[in-house]
């Protein structure tokens, strides 16, 4: 039996703005099943227990769940470590981590694997982090920790898209997240079909172009989704 793929968007659509209830009802009433939010307290203030219980009640009511949050690179080491923390009330599978050196970005990986552990969480690194680039040094990164460590492949990290599909197979083993651009001279049915060969079975991350509304850039997202959609469905 094949297990239907799920897709979804991050809520910096909604970048700038304090997100509620509205957005998420908004999301999947585009037919996306999951959501991605970024660590900022301006965005979601996920240290506020009062917020993170409205942001647990507003997912259900959407039927949304939450993938995992994105810590940017340079955020303070305390916002970091309250952002693991939401899954003591939200389960999510997956912190995202944007680091700037590799040196600070194992200090940091290395402690909040200590917390996210026990909480079911998976600590991963951002392939869009400029320091381990190309896709083999952030390989042979994740791979010297003790803990298990994934990664957040976004496409578009990828400076030659014709080699899309050798850095998902070299990243395959620690697949946690995979981000779509909308826009892209991607070969998609050959990206899409080394993602079926390796076997990554999370979410599909789509992430569309900077437009003048949430509502415009969700219906170029949902567009994209139903080609992937329509891609996927010819390799099964």
């Amino acid at each position: 039996m094949t297990t239907k793929r799920r897709f979804g968007v991050s809520t910096r659509l909604y970048e700038g703005k304090r997100l509620g209830r509205d957005h998420l009802i908004e999301i999947a009433g585009h037919g996306f099943e999951v959501v991605e939010i970024p660590a900022a307290r301006t965005h979601l203030d996920f240290a506020n227990p009062a917020v993170v219980a409205d942001l647990q009640q507003w997912l259900a009511e959407a039927r949304l769940d939450l993938h995992g949050l994105h810590v940017p690179a340079g955020a303070p080491s305390e916002e970091a470590d309250q952002a693991v923390l939401v899954a003591r009330r939200i389960p999510m599978p997956v912190l995202s981590v944007r680091i700037a050196t590799p040196r600070d970005g194992a200090k940091t990986i290395e402690r909040l694997a200590d917390v996210a552990g026990p909480l079911g969480v998976l600590i991963a690194v951002d392939s869009n982090s400029d320091a381990l680039s190309p896709i083999g040094s952030l390989v042979h990164f994740v791979e010297g920790f003790e803990a298990r460590i994934g990664i957040a492949f976004d496409c578009a990290s990828v400076r030659r898209p014709g080699e899309i599909p050798d850095a998902i197979e070299m990243a395959s083993e620690h697949l946690v997240a995979m981000h779509l651009p909308v826009e892209s001279r991607i070969d998609w049915a050959s990206a899409l079909t080394t993602l079926q060969k390796v076997g990554y079975e999370g979410p599909l991350i789509v992430e569309p172009p900077a437009r003048t509304s949430a509502k415009e850039m969700l219906r170029l997202a949902l567009g994209a989704r139903e080609r992937f959609e329509k891609q996927l469905c010819t390799f099964t």
